[in-house]
């Protein structure tokens, strides 16, 4: 019997189970920006760490920059300060001969540097341009500068940069460095790693939303599949400003739909976590279908109404970043209330990458709009590790579904054919009974017959033997022997073989015939097998063929018979025709055309009288026909 852990236990497991989880992302998050930020250690390159800045919107180094401000790196200015920012710092440079140098530096928005009073690059070519007009920037800029061996001779040198005035964002710059260019091209590698991680995730990230979504198209009873592909397709699109030269859409319309893609992408995140979770409910819809119906409005108002994200002293930013941080709080818990309750590979997993992803955006958010302190944009390494995972995750229960369905398929088929067998035995059985029932029901109307008919008759012709001569006492013996045969004979024929039967009367009546003086013509084309003649269907046909007969041998005074029969599609037909003085058709029917008639609707049949008969079979004003039309089916 299994039982369950004291509950002091089971909260401490989960406890355990939950810092772990945190923990882990948490410890990769702070790894990789300490590890990004690292000094390089090439004793080569110049650090740049001491400015002097002033504000001027003077185009080139003004020359007050000599008795500047003391400004520290990294620098970061917000949208209030919005005054051109200059900086100067002394550099001494010692190139080796032949040796070409290289500057390094990170910035936004926009920048232009000068040696010595030349410039050297101009990166505010759009620095005149309206603000709301301007492409939108996402992260740093990275420029690097290689530096003309005729203008960094050994000795003292001034750099100076020109940094334009806070946007929509905050303007930044990074320590800059100088040195010998396969230096700074070492520095920069991790910078390129990054740009290649982005490049590589926004094109898996959209080839991954495409497959997931072809496969949510055909699993439609799966809601999960396109909830996973939108959100895989969303992160896709919001690497992508760091991955196209230009941007597809003017400034305005750019950040409203980068901006409402973030807050989507997030509240998608949360339904695909609740999926996995399996806590997905009505109610959390509804919840996130109304914070999507009020934050979204507000967001794009503010995108394009050029609202700086980090100014604070307007309360949207507080408002926006909320949002997102409420979203993933709830998709972080909901990750970590699964891993309480049944930890499992794929529970460790979605703890773990909502934590990246949460303690990623928190930080590069925090660094980015509050803080003064570098920072790299790691959002890209949640997003490849949540895109992968997901495809994983997709891939490992689309297999098991398929897995699942093929045993269910088997078992089913295997049921199927259990259950085909005990119905066709079961059919068997019945069929069995039926037959038996239909024979002992054949059998008793047999007996009821002879002993109404047989018996009547036996009993008639001993009460008259007194009277009767003996040829006329032989007569009645010979005929109830013969109504008696033709009852056993029915017994033997179980199919329904209308050939068989007529055979078999034929054969039975001869002498009937040859002692009334009577020819048979015998004119039967088709005769197949018949289903109305199964059972108690061939005594009623021998039944109905007899009576006529003996209406023909004793009422009629005809010298010929004709038996035949013709079929279509549908019916069989059998005639009987006599060359007799045939019958009034004015007349009321008697007990033997009421009887005949009563056999042949007991047939599923109908019975026809013409007298006189129809002139493909005798001269016209002759004899008298009977048409019985039967079934085939």
């Amino acid at each position: 019997m299994h039982r369950h852990p004291p509950r002091p236990l089971a909260w401490a497991s989960r406890l355990w189970r939950w810092l772990v989880a945190l923990a882990l992302p948490l410890g990769l998050v702070a790894l990789v920006q300490w590890g990004s930020l690292l000094p390089n250690d090439d004793p080569r390159l110049v650090q740049l760490s001491h400015w002097r800045s002033v504000s001027s919107p003077d185009a080139l180094p003004p020359p007050s920059l000599t008795d500047g401000e003391a400004t520290p790196m990294p620098l970061r200015r917000f949208s209030k300060e919005d005054e051109v920012l200059w900086l100067e710092a002394d550099v001494r440079a010692q190139p080796q001969p032949g040796e070409v140098w290289a500057l390094s530096l990170e910035y936004r928005p926009h920048v232009r540097v000068f040696l010595d009073g030349v410039l050297l690059a101009d990166a505010d070519n759009d620095a005149h341009i309206d603000p709301k007009k301007r492409h939108l920037l996402v992260g740093m800029r990275w420029l690097q500068i290689h530096l003309p061996a005729t203008m960094l001779q050994s000795g003292e040198h001034r750099l100076q940069l020109r940094l334009a005035a806070p946007a929509q964002l905050p303007a930044g710059l990074n320590e800059p460095v100088m040195g010998p260019s396969d230096a700074v091209h070492a520095r920069d590698n991790a910078r390129e790693r990054w740009q290649t991680l982005r490049g590589l995730t926004a094109g898996g990230a959209l080839l991954a939303a495409l497959f997931l979504g072809f496969v949510g198209w055909v699993r439609r009873d799966e809601p999960l599949y396109l909830l996973s592909a939108a959100h895989v397709a969303l992160l896709g699109l919001l690497l992508t400003p760091y991955v196209l030269a230009q941007q597809p859409i003017p400034t305005p319309y750019w950040r409203m739909l980068l901006d409402a893609v973030d807050l989507v992408a997030k509240a998608l995140q949360v339904a695909v976590v609740a999926h996995w979770a399996g806590l997905w409910s009505p109610r959390l819809w509804r919840w996130l279908a109304g914070v999507l119906a009020v934050a979204l409005p507000i967001d794009l108002w503010a995108a394009y109404q050029s609202l700086a994200w980090s100014d604070f002293s307007h309360p949207w930013p507080w408002w926006a970043l909320g949002v997102r941080a409420a979203l993933l709080s709830l998709a972080l818990g909901l990750a970590l209330h699964s891993l309480g309750r049944r930890p499992s590979v794929a529970q460790w997993g979605n703890a773990m990458l909502v934590g990246l992803s949460a303690f990623t955006w928190a930080w590069v958010s925090l660094a980015s709009l509050a803080l003064r302190v570098p920072m790299v944009d790691a959002n890209t390494l949640a997003h490849a590790g949540w895109v992968v995972w997901v495809v994983l995750m997709l891939q490992r229960h689309f297999v098991t579904s398929a897995r699942r369905e093929k045993a269910l398929r088997q078992d089913l088929a295997a049921e199927l054919e259990q259950r085909t067998r005990a119905l066709e035995e079961a059919y068997t059985a019945k069929a069995r009974a039926q037959r038996e029932q239909a024979a002992g029901e054949q059998r008793q109307r047999l007996l009821q017959d002879l002993h109404d008919g047989l018996g009547a008759r036996l009993l008639t012709l001993r009460l008259q033997t007194g009277e009767l001569t003996p040829a006329e006492l032989a007569q009645g013996i010979d005929e109830c022997l013969l109504e008696m045969r033709l009852s056993v004979d029915t017994l033997s024929e179980e199919q329904g073989d209308l050939g068989v039967l007529l055979g078999s009367w034929r054969h039975r009546v001869a002498g009937m015939l040859r002692s009334a003086g009577l020819e048979m013509e015998w004119q039967v084309a088709e005769a197949p097998v018949l289903p109305c003649l199964r059972g108690s269907g061939a005594l009623e046909l021998v039944r109905l063929l007899h009576e006529a007969l003996t209406n023909t041998v004793r009422h009629a005074r005809a010298r010929r018979i004709i038996v035949g029969t013709e079929g279509d599609a549908t019916h069989i037909t059998l005639w009987w025709v006599d060359d007799g003085q045939g019958i009034d058709p004015s007349a009321v029917p008697g007990t033997g055309r009421r009887s005949m008639a009563a056999r042949a609707q007991r047939l599923g049949g109908t019975l026809a009288f013409h007298s006189p008969a129809p002139r493909m079979w005798l001269p016209q004003g002759r004899g008298m026909a009977l048409v019985l039309r039967l079934p085939r089916a």
